[in-house]
């Protein structure tokens, strides 16, 4: 109805929208594509119709990647790029995907906001990507599944060959929770379980459900190494084709949905354990975990591939302090 309403009043008035275009690869069903569909409608409405937002959802217009290119010419305006494609650009990027440096996604928030880490990394996007980050939402945390084994140690983790995304920090990540990091496409998975080419894998729990490895796999361990994390951005070109009043309407609803979809991601994380503990999935609780002995043999892994060779040394020292403030 209010749709309706809006669209009426630039009828009467004579005025043409301003169309702007939003591409995902996310289902339109899942926290994402809700809270980005919610996204376009806050901008309709809090412009009074003035601005009018096209979705495509589930990879319509391409990959992450595909997408995340077109944005930064502005034949896209919005974008859900990942920080690992950031990353790209901004090398000390690669530290948000980092094993055991955040404790909630307040760290996070708090990192992306720090004038001397975050909002630098974002300048820098926007000089060499020409991509403003508006802000980020949560994604999950990252627990292991196992099928036959479960651990609560680094030591007992040994010799478990887990599958690692195919880049370099999810490869120092599992080596260092103990597993034998083994790199393999996402749709590859399943069958790798089903036939012990892999023992494990580790991804939030929206992600095993999916995917349904409940049914080749017994323990979900919920080390929570990672806390994911997803950035939400502009084309700069179509954020100066903006006036500010409406740079302040993008802003605004970009803040709420950021919001939106963090709890939404949450409430359905929550739901998604008790749902693969039905489907016959044991649960290793975080507390029941030797979780500083995970922490330090992280930190020390992933320091030793990245630091003052992907990022400036000393970097994690700075994040990690950003986090305890």
């Amino acid at each position: 109805m209010v749709w309706v309403a809006l669209m009426a009043h630039l009828a009467v008035s004579g005025a043409e929208p301003k169309i702007m275009r939003l591409a995902h690869v996310f289902q339109p069903d899942s926290p994402s594509g809700i809270g980005l569909q919610a996204f376009a409608d806050k901008v309709a409405q809090y412009s009074q119709g003035r601005m009018e937002m096209k979705v495509f959802p589930a990879g319509q217009l391409g990959s992450a990647r595909n997408i995340y290119i077109s944005s930064k010419t502005g034949a896209i305006d919005f974008c859900v790029p990942t920080f690992p494609i950031l990353a790209d650009t901004v090398p000390e990027m690669t530290i948000m995907t980092s094993g055991y440096l955040f404790d909630d996604f307040g760290d996070i928030k708090r990192l992306l906001d720090d004038p001397r880490l975050g909002q630098k990394w974002n300048r820098e996007i926007i000089e060499k990507s020409h991509l403003r980050i508006l802000g980020a939402y949560y994604y999950g945390k990252r627990v292991v599944t196992t099928g036959n084994r479960p651990f609560k140690s680094p030591l007992e983790a040994k010799g478990l060959k887990i599958r690692a995304v195919p880049n370099p920090m999810s490869l120092a990540v599992i080596k260092g929770l103990g597993g034998n990091p083994t790199p393999m496409a996402l749709k590859e998975i399943f069958i790798g379980l089903s036939q012990g080419v892999i023992d494990g894998q580790e991804n939030p729990y929206p992600t095993i459900w999916a995917n349904k490895w409940y049914e080749v796999q017994k323990y979900a361990i919920e080390t929570n190494h990672q806390f994911n994390a997803v950035p939400f951005a502009i084309s700069e070109r179509s954020w100066e084709n903006l006036n500010g009043e409406e740079q302040r309407i993008v802003q605004r609803a970009t803040d709420e949905t950021m919001e939106l979809i963090t709890t939404l991601t949450q409430e359905f994380e929550a739901e998604i354990a008790q749902r693969l503990q039905a489907k016959g999935m044991t649960i290793v609780p975080h507390h029941e975990l030797a979780i500083e002995e995970f922490q330090k043999a992280v930190r020390d892994s992933v320091k030793t591939r990245f630091d003052g060779k992907v990022w400036p040394a000393g970097l994690m020292e700075e994040v990690l302090a950003v986090g305890r403030n």
